[in-house]
């Protein structure tokens, strides 16, 4: 059974490659009738998804995204689908102006740079505006270098116990332990 549904998700894949894109639609719209819990129904939906964006179809393109991303939130195409989602819902005038990971990123570029000051402000607006993203752990730990880059070892110590307090399971964590040792 397996085999038929790969088999029908490919021939929707080639049909969309060599440009046949009302064909794949089909294709991939009968996958999702027939075999809605696959595990390669994800796979489905974003490229139909990228078929309406192909099409100029962005509303529609934005629904099946949506979709995507509400149906299949662990899946390898929600994880390339969301990125896509967030440009296309900006284009469109709907989506956020930035995202949590454009703020750590921004902060970590500002560290690189040696702009400690900004790139201190940049990771704390992180931990309060986006309190519940995945960069939480890692500003804390991006704050507590910048504090030993500047001899503060209250500092270090500081970030260091919130991450190891409340993201212990985290790669942080481990990170975190050796700032300590060698502070």
């Amino acid at each position: 059974m397996a085999s038929q549904e790969k088999q029908l998700l490919d021939s929707g894949i080639a049909a969309f490659r060599k440009g046949e894109t009302d064909n794949a639609q089909e294709i991939f719209r009968k996958f999702l009738r027939e075999f809605p819990a696959s595990d390669l129904a994800d796979n489905a939906v974003y490229n139909l998804a990228k078929i309406e964006l192909k099409k100029g179809n962005e509303q529609k393109a934005l629904e099946w995204y949506e979709y995507l991303l509400e149906n299949y939130a662990d899946s390898d195409a929600a994880y390339f689908g969301k990125d896509e989602y967030v440009e296309l819902s900006r284009s469109m005038g709907k989506g956020p102006t930035e995202i949590a990971d454009e703020c750590y990123f921004k902060g970590k570029k500002l560290f690189h740079e040696g702009k400690f000051d900004e790139a201190q402000a940049e990771f704390n607006r992180l931990i309060q505006e986006y309190p519940n993203c995945e960069y939480v752990d890692n500003a804390h730990y991006q704050l507590a270098l910048i504090c030993k880059k500047r001899g503060d070892k209250e500092g270090v110590e500081k970030h260091v116990n919130i991450i190891m307090s409340q993201y212990a399971e985290t790669d942080a964590a481990l990170y975190a332990q050796g700032l300590l040792a060698n502070s």
